[in-house]
């Protein structure tokens, strides 16, 4: 039953992200819409399941998400600074312990939304993240770390 409503809920999402997307609305871009949809749906489904992910718990996560877009101008700026000069270009891979109760899937997806930081691996409540600007702790990092104040 758990799996049914996961693939009708990834399905309605693809669906109305797709709907948004088109040009026009008719029943032929529907129709291919939802069974594209569907493909992509179970596709989610089963890779979730395959992975074990969960998406954890919830602690941070409005912290996060008021960070997320300060984080993605600023990261934005480095990334510009990186492209136009070279003696800015650094970076590394560091470790990210999340807070008690962050959960590592939506945290993980989240800072790898942003252009500074993609996480590569996850171990518990410990993200490997690449980072741009090398030893430079963004602001969501530290909302999902609790340092944030």
């Amino acid at each position: 039953m758990r799996k049914a409503i996961e693939l009708l809920l990834w399905w309605g999402l693809l669906l109305l992200l797709n709907t948004v997307l088109i040009s026009s609305v008719t029943p032929l871009e529907v129709a291919v819409g939802g069974g594209i949809a569907l493909l992509g749906a179970a596709g989610a489904v089963a890779l979730q399941h395959a992975s074990g992910a969960k998406p954890g718990g919830p602690a941070h996560l409005a912290q996060a998400l008021w960070a997320f877009p300060w984080t993605l101008l600023a990261d934005t700026g480095r990334l510009v600074l990186a492209v136009l000069s070279p003696a800015q270009r650094r970076g590394g891979f560091r470790r990210v312990r999340l807070a008690p109760g962050t959960g590592p899937a939506w945290a993980g997806a989240l800072l790898s939304a942003t252009p500074g930081a993609f996480v590569v691996a996850v171990e518990g409540d410990t993200l490997t993240v690449h980072a741009l600007g090398g030893d430079e702790v963004s602001l969501l990092e530290r909302a999902l770390t609790g340092e944030a104040r």
